[in-house]
Protein backbone atom coordinates (compact mmCIF):
# COMPACT_ATOMS: atom_id res chain seq x y z
CA UNK A 1 0.00 0.00 0.00
CA UNK A 2 1.26 3.09 -1.34
CA UNK A 3 2.02 6.60 0.92
CA UNK A 4 -1.21 8.35 -1.03
CA UNK A 5 -3.39 5.61 0.26
CA UNK A 6 -2.30 5.46 3.63
CA UNK A 7 -2.69 9.28 3.84
CA UNK A 8 -6.04 8.90 2.52
CA UNK A 9 -6.83 6.42 4.64
CA UNK A 10 -5.67 8.42 8.01
CA UNK A 11 -7.34 11.62 6.80
CA UNK A 12 -10.35 9.71 6.71
CA UNK A 13 -10.21 8.07 9.98
CA UNK A 14 -9.11 10.80 11.62
CA UNK A 15 -12.10 12.58 9.90
CA UNK A 16 -14.75 9.99 11.06
CA UNK A 17 -13.19 10.19 15.21
CA UNK A 18 -13.83 14.16 14.87
CA UNK A 19 -17.06 13.75 13.86
CA UNK A 20 -17.70 10.84 16.84
CA UNK A 21 -16.94 13.65 19.68
CA UNK A 22 -20.02 16.07 17.73
CA UNK A 23 -22.84 14.29 19.60
CA UNK A 24 -21.42 15.52 23.22
CA UNK A 25 -21.83 19.25 21.93
CA UNK A 26 -24.40 18.94 19.26
CA UNK A 27 -27.28 20.19 21.61
CA UNK A 28 -27.70 23.46 20.51
CA UNK A 29 -30.93 23.88 18.23
CA UNK A 30 -32.85 20.91 20.16
CA UNK A 31 -35.50 20.98 22.75
CA UNK A 32 -33.33 19.32 25.65
CA UNK A 33 -30.04 17.79 25.95
CA UNK A 34 -30.82 14.39 26.03
CA UNK A 35 -32.55 14.97 22.12
CA UNK A 36 -29.70 16.70 20.91
CA UNK A 37 -27.44 13.99 22.06
CA UNK A 38 -29.16 11.06 20.54
CA UNK A 39 -30.13 13.43 17.38
CA UNK A 40 -26.41 14.37 17.00
CA UNK A 41 -25.45 10.75 16.88
CA UNK A 42 -28.27 9.36 14.21
CA UNK A 43 -27.29 12.28 12.41
CA UNK A 44 -23.43 11.79 12.53
CA UNK A 45 -24.00 8.00 11.33
CA UNK A 46 -26.33 9.12 8.91
CA UNK A 47 -23.38 11.42 7.74
CA UNK A 48 -21.30 7.23 7.41
CA UNK A 49 -23.81 5.51 6.27
CA UNK A 50 -25.17 7.54 2.86
CA UNK A 51 -21.61 7.81 1.35
CA UNK A 52 -20.99 3.51 2.59
CA UNK A 53 -24.55 3.10 0.73
CA UNK A 54 -23.89 5.02 -2.35
CA UNK A 55 -20.10 3.62 -2.87
CA UNK A 56 -21.71 0.10 -2.41
CA UNK A 57 -24.58 0.42 -4.52
CA UNK A 58 -22.63 2.47 -7.37
CA UNK A 59 -20.07 -1.02 -7.20
CA UNK A 60 -23.14 -3.67 -7.14
CA UNK A 61 -24.68 -1.47 -9.88
CA UNK A 62 -21.42 -1.37 -12.48
CA UNK A 63 -20.73 -5.36 -11.83
CA UNK A 64 -23.61 -6.04 -13.02
CA UNK A 65 -24.02 -3.44 -16.14
CA UNK A 66 -19.57 -4.42 -17.08
CA UNK A 67 -20.92 -8.63 -16.23
CA UNK A 68 -24.07 -8.40 -17.90
CA UNK A 69 -23.17 -10.14 -21.28
CA UNK A 70 -20.41 -12.56 -20.16
CA UNK A 71 -21.22 -15.88 -20.94
CA UNK A 72 -19.30 -17.64 -18.38
CA UNK A 73 -17.99 -16.78 -15.15
CA UNK A 74 -14.31 -16.03 -14.33
CA UNK A 75 -12.42 -16.60 -11.06
CA UNK A 76 -11.60 -13.50 -9.17
CA UNK A 77 -7.98 -12.71 -8.67
CA UNK A 78 -6.31 -11.76 -5.20
CA UNK A 79 -5.65 -8.39 -4.74
CA UNK A 80 -4.27 -7.64 -1.36
CA UNK A 81 -4.01 -4.06 -1.80
CA UNK A 82 -7.67 -3.77 -2.10
CA UNK A 83 -8.43 -6.50 0.66
CA UNK A 84 -6.07 -4.55 3.40
CA UNK A 85 -7.98 -1.35 1.99
CA UNK A 86 -11.23 -2.68 2.86
CA UNK A 87 -10.72 -4.47 6.12
CA UNK A 88 -8.89 -0.67 7.38
CA UNK A 89 -11.84 0.94 6.42
CA UNK A 90 -14.19 -1.47 7.84
CA UNK A 91 -12.02 -0.98 11.05
CA UNK A 92 -12.29 2.62 10.98
CA UNK A 93 -16.01 2.73 10.51
CA UNK A 94 -16.55 0.53 13.28
CA UNK A 95 -13.96 1.82 15.61
CA UNK A 96 -16.20 5.44 14.88
CA UNK A 97 -19.48 4.52 15.30
CA UNK A 98 -18.25 2.28 18.96
CA UNK A 99 -16.73 5.55 19.98
CA UNK A 100 -19.74 8.24 18.79
CA UNK A 101 -22.12 6.00 20.68
CA UNK A 102 -20.13 4.90 23.82
CA UNK A 103 -19.75 8.93 24.12
CA UNK A 104 -23.67 9.37 23.86
CA UNK A 105 -24.52 6.30 25.69
CA UNK A 106 -22.27 7.45 28.61
CA UNK A 107 -24.07 10.52 28.40
CA UNK A 108 -25.86 11.59 31.87
CA UNK A 109 -28.70 13.09 29.97
CA UNK A 110 -28.77 9.55 28.10
CA UNK A 111 -28.02 7.13 30.59
CA UNK A 112 -30.53 7.75 33.35
CA UNK A 113 -28.26 5.73 35.99
CA UNK A 114 -24.93 7.18 35.03
CA UNK A 115 -23.04 7.89 37.88
CA UNK A 116 -20.82 11.06 35.24
CA UNK A 117 -21.26 14.15 36.71
CA UNK A 118 -24.38 16.26 35.65
CA UNK A 119 -23.29 19.73 34.41
CA UNK A 120 -23.98 23.09 35.90
CA UNK A 121 -26.40 22.52 39.02
CA UNK A 122 -27.89 20.06 40.67
CA UNK A 123 -31.33 18.61 39.33
CA UNK A 124 -34.33 19.48 40.77
CA UNK A 125 -36.41 15.75 41.10
CA UNK A 126 -40.00 15.61 40.03
CA UNK A 127 -42.20 12.04 40.82
CA UNK A 128 -43.74 10.94 37.79
CA UNK A 129 -46.89 8.42 38.39
CA UNK A 130 -48.65 6.66 35.85
CA UNK A 131 -51.87 5.21 36.65
CA UNK A 132 -54.43 3.97 34.24
CA UNK A 133 -55.24 6.49 32.63
CA UNK A 134 -53.53 9.20 33.69
CA UNK A 135 -49.82 11.45 34.45
CA UNK A 136 -49.43 12.39 37.87
CA UNK A 137 -46.87 14.51 39.05
CA UNK A 138 -45.68 15.75 42.42
CA UNK A 139 -43.06 18.30 43.04
CA UNK A 140 -41.84 18.23 46.77
CA UNK A 141 -39.75 20.66 49.55
CA UNK A 142 -40.91 23.20 46.88
CA UNK A 143 -39.62 26.95 47.56
CA UNK A 144 -40.41 30.15 46.11
CA UNK A 145 -39.65 33.61 47.55
CA UNK A 146 -41.55 37.09 45.95
CA UNK A 147 -44.26 34.54 44.61
CA UNK A 148 -47.53 35.88 43.34
CA UNK A 149 -51.07 34.67 42.55
CA UNK A 150 -54.66 35.39 42.02
CA UNK A 151 -58.05 34.43 42.92
CA UNK A 152 -56.48 32.16 45.39
CA UNK A 153 -58.53 30.21 48.38
CA UNK A 154 -56.88 29.35 51.75
CA UNK A 155 -57.90 27.96 54.66
CA UNK A 156 -56.81 28.51 58.60
CA UNK A 157 -54.66 31.54 57.61
CA UNK A 158 -53.42 34.43 60.06
CA UNK A 159 -54.08 38.25 58.67
CA UNK A 160 -52.58 40.98 60.19
CA UNK A 161 -52.10 44.72 59.13
CA UNK A 162 -55.40 44.36 57.13
CA UNK A 163 -57.60 46.81 56.15
CA UNK A 164 -61.76 47.07 55.50
CA UNK A 165 -62.00 47.77 51.80
CA UNK A 166 -66.22 47.25 52.08
CA UNK A 167 -68.54 44.36 53.90
CA UNK A 168 -70.43 42.39 51.46
CA UNK A 169 -73.14 39.20 52.55
CA UNK A 170 -70.10 36.98 50.72
CA UNK A 171 -67.85 38.35 53.63
CA UNK A 172 -65.41 41.34 54.32
CA UNK A 173 -62.88 42.58 51.82
CA UNK A 174 -59.66 43.80 52.88
CA UNK A 175 -56.53 44.65 51.35
CA UNK A 176 -53.02 44.90 52.41
CA UNK A 177 -52.36 42.47 54.90
CA UNK A 178 -49.74 40.29 55.93
CA UNK A 179 -50.88 36.63 55.29
CA UNK A 180 -49.42 33.71 56.84
CA UNK A 181 -49.50 30.03 58.36
CA UNK A 182 -51.49 28.45 55.34
CA UNK A 183 -52.89 24.97 55.37
CA UNK A 184 -49.59 23.03 55.32
CA UNK A 185 -47.67 25.58 57.63
CA UNK A 186 -45.28 26.53 54.15
CA UNK A 187 -46.52 30.12 53.58
CA UNK A 188 -44.77 33.21 55.34
CA UNK A 189 -44.10 37.00 54.71
CA UNK A 190 -47.16 37.29 52.37
CA UNK A 191 -49.04 40.43 51.26
CA UNK A 192 -52.59 39.90 50.47
CA UNK A 193 -53.57 42.34 47.86
CA UNK A 194 -57.32 41.91 48.12
CA UNK A 195 -59.23 39.26 49.15
CA UNK A 196 -62.53 38.20 50.67
CA UNK A 197 -62.82 36.53 54.41
CA UNK A 198 -65.43 34.03 53.92
CA UNK A 199 -65.48 32.12 57.36
CA UNK A 200 -64.52 32.53 60.88
CA UNK A 201 -64.32 35.92 60.80
CA UNK A 202 -67.95 37.08 62.77
CA UNK A 203 -70.47 38.90 61.62
CA UNK A 204 -69.74 41.13 58.50
CA UNK A 205 -72.17 43.77 60.17
CA UNK A 206 -69.48 44.31 62.82
CA UNK A 207 -66.74 45.54 60.57
CA UNK A 208 -66.28 49.22 59.16
CA UNK A 209 -64.57 50.55 56.30
CA UNK A 210 -60.95 51.73 56.65
CA UNK A 211 -60.82 49.20 59.97
CA UNK A 212 -57.99 47.80 60.30
CA UNK A 213 -58.43 44.25 61.32
CA UNK A 214 -56.75 41.07 62.58
CA UNK A 215 -57.93 37.50 62.11
CA UNK A 216 -56.79 33.82 63.08
CA UNK A 217 -57.78 30.92 61.56
CA UNK A 218 -59.93 31.78 58.83
CA UNK A 219 -61.20 31.17 55.34
CA UNK A 220 -60.30 33.50 52.29
CA UNK A 221 -61.39 33.24 49.08
CA UNK A 222 -61.08 35.23 45.72
CA UNK A 223 -57.33 37.25 47.19
CA UNK A 224 -54.57 38.08 45.24
CA UNK A 225 -51.31 37.30 46.78
CA UNK A 226 -48.14 38.55 46.19
CA UNK A 227 -44.42 39.11 47.60
CA UNK A 228 -44.99 35.74 49.13
CA UNK A 229 -42.34 33.40 50.12
CA UNK A 230 -43.28 29.69 50.01
CA UNK A 231 -41.12 26.66 51.77
CA UNK A 232 -41.12 22.90 51.80
CA UNK A 233 -44.34 22.75 50.33
CA UNK A 234 -45.74 19.90 48.05
CA UNK A 235 -47.22 20.59 44.27
CA UNK A 236 -49.17 18.05 42.43
CA UNK A 237 -50.27 18.06 38.93
CA UNK A 238 -51.92 15.89 36.38
CA UNK A 239 -51.63 15.17 33.20
CA UNK A 240 -49.34 18.48 32.73
CA UNK A 241 -45.79 18.04 33.56
CA UNK A 242 -44.04 21.74 34.20
CA UNK A 243 -40.02 22.05 33.76
CA UNK A 244 -38.02 24.87 33.68
CA UNK A 245 -35.45 25.74 31.24
CA UNK A 246 -31.94 25.82 31.41
CA UNK A 247 -32.48 23.73 34.81
CA UNK A 248 -31.53 20.11 35.19
CA UNK A 249 -34.77 17.71 36.08
CA UNK A 250 -34.14 14.54 36.74
CA UNK A 251 -37.72 12.65 36.51
CA UNK A 252 -38.27 9.60 39.14
CA UNK A 253 -40.79 7.54 37.23
CA UNK A 254 -42.81 4.53 38.84
CA UNK A 255 -46.89 3.30 38.15
CA UNK A 256 -49.35 2.82 41.06
CA UNK A 257 -51.13 0.02 38.76
CA UNK A 258 -49.33 -1.82 35.90
CA UNK A 259 -46.89 -0.95 32.94
CA UNK A 260 -46.84 2.22 31.55
CA UNK A 261 -44.30 3.94 29.43
CA UNK A 262 -43.31 7.77 29.36
CA UNK A 263 -42.44 9.39 26.24
CA UNK A 264 -41.75 13.05 25.27
CA UNK A 265 -40.78 12.25 21.45
CA UNK A 266 -39.79 15.82 21.09
CA UNK A 267 -37.67 16.03 24.31
CA UNK A 268 -35.83 12.97 23.63
CA UNK A 269 -37.14 11.30 26.68
CA UNK A 270 -38.39 7.51 27.17
CA UNK A 271 -38.79 5.75 30.14
CA UNK A 272 -40.50 2.42 31.65
CA UNK A 273 -43.06 3.12 34.46
CA UNK A 274 -42.81 -0.52 36.45
CA UNK A 275 -45.04 -0.24 39.66
CA UNK A 276 -42.87 -0.78 43.05
CA UNK A 277 -40.12 0.26 40.89
CA UNK A 278 -38.35 3.79 40.65
CA UNK A 279 -36.61 4.97 36.86
CA UNK A 280 -34.73 7.77 36.34
CA UNK A 281 -34.38 10.34 33.35
CA UNK A 282 -32.00 13.24 33.95
CA UNK A 283 -32.33 15.96 31.10
CA UNK A 284 -31.97 20.08 31.19
CA UNK A 285 -34.71 21.56 28.68
CA UNK A 286 -33.55 24.39 26.35
CA UNK A 287 -36.30 25.70 24.61
CA UNK A 288 -39.93 26.90 26.09
CA UNK A 289 -43.12 25.50 24.86
CA UNK A 290 -45.22 22.94 24.86
CA UNK A 291 -44.66 18.88 23.99
CA UNK A 292 -47.01 15.97 23.71
CA UNK A 293 -46.42 13.20 26.38
CA UNK A 294 -47.73 9.86 25.40
CA UNK A 295 -48.09 6.36 27.02
CA UNK A 296 -45.78 3.78 25.08
CA UNK A 297 -47.00 0.81 26.19
CA UNK A 298 -49.98 -0.67 25.54
CA UNK A 299 -52.00 -0.14 29.58
CA UNK A 300 -55.73 -1.39 28.09
CA UNK A 301 -58.98 0.09 26.72
CA UNK A 302 -57.77 3.28 28.06
CA UNK A 303 -54.67 3.52 26.56
CA UNK A 304 -54.64 5.86 23.45
CA UNK A 305 -55.99 8.43 25.61
CA UNK A 306 -53.32 8.56 28.56
CA UNK A 307 -51.88 11.76 27.12
CA UNK A 308 -50.15 14.83 28.39
CA UNK A 309 -48.48 17.65 27.93
CA UNK A 310 -45.12 18.89 28.84
CA UNK A 311 -44.77 22.51 29.36
CA UNK A 312 -40.89 23.80 29.62
CA UNK A 313 -41.26 27.86 31.12
CA UNK A 314 -38.64 30.05 32.16
CA UNK A 315 -37.60 30.09 35.58
CA UNK A 316 -39.72 33.30 36.59
CA UNK A 317 -42.98 31.54 34.89
CA UNK A 318 -42.20 28.03 36.38
CA UNK A 319 -41.75 29.64 40.00
CA UNK A 320 -45.25 31.46 39.17
CA UNK A 321 -47.06 28.13 38.37
CA UNK A 322 -45.36 26.51 41.11
CA UNK A 323 -47.38 29.42 43.57
CA UNK A 324 -50.65 29.42 41.60
CA UNK A 325 -51.05 25.36 41.61
CA UNK A 326 -50.19 25.64 45.44
CA UNK A 327 -52.34 28.42 46.40
CA UNK A 328 -54.79 26.44 44.27
CA UNK A 329 -54.36 23.89 46.46
CA UNK A 330 -55.32 25.51 49.41
CA UNK A 331 -58.80 26.20 49.50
Amino acid sequence: MNRKRVGAMALYGATLLLMAVEPAAAQSGYASTTEGAIRGLNSNLIYVAVPITILVEGILIYTVWKYSKTDEAKPTQENRRLEITWTVATAVILLFVGVASYQVLGNPYVAAESQAEIPGEAAEEIEVYGQKYNWNFVYRNVSVDGASATDVSMTNVSIEGATVENVTDEGIVISGGSVSSAGDGALDSASLVNGTVTAGAGNPSQYETGEQVRFTDVSVSGAAIEGASITDATVKSTNTLVMPKGQNIRLNITSRDWLHAFHVPDLGLKQDALPGQSNSIVTRPTKTGEYQLYCAEYCGVGHSGMLGTVEVRSQSNYDSWLAQTWFSAQG
